[in-house]
């Protein structure tokens, strides 16, 4: 993902609690480590999604697990612009840890679609939200 754009970096420390009983963090807390740097990248930009009249829904999430990751680390989750549409967008991911950043994690993307919520209805992305893509 080198030539997209670099949209939010995050630092997420890894509970001990993550780990399953194979000895490394659980399949489903990589997409919960995804989720906390894109509402944190949201936030940075302004976007907040808590109870806003208009948001983001998932409606695809993608992650390819590639290498293990073990208690005690810290989490790098790097996200990257990726397609927008009329009302919808990608959102790119890539996992490091800060103990060992030179080797990928994990990697992947997050298909979001801006509704209003209230009608439950796709409304165009929002065009600061475009400009922050590169769109």
């Amino acid at each position: 993902m080198p030539d997209k754009r670099l949209l939010h970096t995050a630092h997420i420390p890894v509970r001990w609690g993550d780990m399953d009983n194979y000895g490394h963090v659980n399949n489903t807390v990589y997409l919960e480590y995804v989720q906390e740097a894109r509402v944190d990248w949201f936030t940075r930009v302004g976007i907040h999604i808590d109870h806003a009249p208009q948001g983001s829904v998932v409606l695809q999430t993608l992650h390819t697990y590639l290498k293990p990751v073990v208690h005690p680390a810290t989490v790098v989750i790097e996200l990257y612009a990726g397609a927008v549409g009329r009302s919808s967008l990608v959102v790119e991911h890539r996992l490091r840890t800060l103990e060992d950043p030179h080797n990928c994690y994990g990697e992947g993307h997050c298909k979001l679609v801006w509704i209003d919520h209230a009608s439950g209805t796709s409304v165009p992305v929002p065009e600061d939200l475009r400009q922050v893509m590169g769109a």
